[in-house]
């Protein structure tokens, strides 16, 4: 009983010591003069390890070097010391490679971030105001341009990296996209997307409107609803449409009329619903246009206008319709007469 009281205590001690030496604590432990020559020993052979518990200062090659030294110049000493010099040995050998494997794994972490934050090419975002005094247009770094609306923003990298160009859009804007088969085009609408097989194309993605629309004048795209696996490819002279709500995608062969007059200014109507026209007038010249009675919605018009003023367009449609137009802050009123 006796003996495993003083052994566990010598453990307690010992450990103790090795706690100081590998500076987990600042006091020195205590011992009896039968324990100090064993006690030197083990901080002899700590420095010999490097004398620390930190990778950066310790030399595990010159601690072993020096350890044989030990053994072969006092071979004496060995037999009854060795037992107690390699066990320290042991002990502080254990505590270096923990140390070295915990700062490698951890470095090798901050490497990877540091890595990741260095090549992640910065963002860059382009916002329209919702009045614009010219049409916004934007080279991007594979020589793609991009002509903006009003209201609409563009985020893309500085530098296309990885197996897509993407980018990220919100609004209205024409693209021309330089064509690269390894690495394909995509412009993301939040859960839709647009992505190029070599072409030119209008989108239409407002954030207040039900459907997204693209129109592509050459080339052709697919449309892609990512969160319902639909998708259609658009051929040059197509339109497609992709309603939000169910995402139902609708494909026409032809080019929606009027869908490059913010651009060009040149409208064209055929048969076509006050409350459609009145809509484009909107998207085109930035103002609200508002209606009084409600018949007046479905009214069918049919005109061609080039490069006209919007307050001449309206005073056309008032006289062809009989009906009264009035001048607001942000537009027009029509009524009935």
């Amino acid at each position: 009983m006796s003996n495993n009281w003083c052994m566990e205590e010598h453990k307690n001690t010992e450990e103790a010591w090795i706690a100081w030496l590998a500076g987990e604590t600042d006091i020195k432990p205590k011992a009896g003069e039968k324990e100090i020559q064993e006690f030197d020993d083990m901080e002899h052979t700590w420095n010999l390890a490097g004398t620390s518990y930190v990778w950066k200062n310790s030399n595990p090659d010159k601690a072993w070097t020096e350890i044989n030294k030990e053994i072969e110049v006092s071979p004496g000493i060995l037999k009854t010391k060795r037992f107690n010099f390699l066990k320290y040995a042991a002990v502080f050998t254990a505590l270096f490679a923990l140390g070295t494997v915990t700062f490698l794994l951890t470095r090798s972490h901050t490497i990877t971030q540091e890595q990741m934050a260095i090549s992640a090419p910065a963002m860059k975002i382009i916002q329209t105001v919702a009045n614009p005094a010219e049409i916004t247009s934007v080279v991007l770094p594979d020589g793609s341009s991009v002509r903006m609306n009003a209201g609409s923003t563009l985020k893309y990298p500085e530098k296309f990296t990885g197996s897509e160009r993407k980018v990220e859009f919100l609004g209205e804007a024409y693209f021309e996209v330089i064509h690269d088969a390894a690495h394909p085009f995509v412009v993301e609408m939040k859960n839709i997307r647009v992505e190029d097989i070599g072409t030119s194309f209008n989108i239409l993605a407002y954030p207040g409107k039900d459907r997204i629309e693209v129109n592509v004048t050459d080339g052709s795209v697919r449309l892609v609803d990512s969160n319902r696996k639909e998708s259609a490819i658009l051929v040059a002279g197509s339109n497609g449409k992709i309603h939000k709500e169910d995402g139902n995608i609708q494909v026409s062969n032809e080019l929606s009329p009027n869908f490059m007059a913010w651009i060009t200014r040149e409208l064209t109507f055929h048969h076509t619903p006050l409350s459609t026209v009145f809509e484009e007038l909107e998207n085109i010249y930035h103002v609200k246009i508002e209606i009084a009675d409600p018949k007046i919605a479905g009214i069918s018009y049919t005109a061609n206008f080039e490069k006209f003023q919007i307050e001449d367009i309206v005073n056309v449609i008032a006289k062809t319709h009989h009906l009264s137009v009035m001048k607001q802050a942000d537009g027009f009123l029509f009524a009935s007469k």
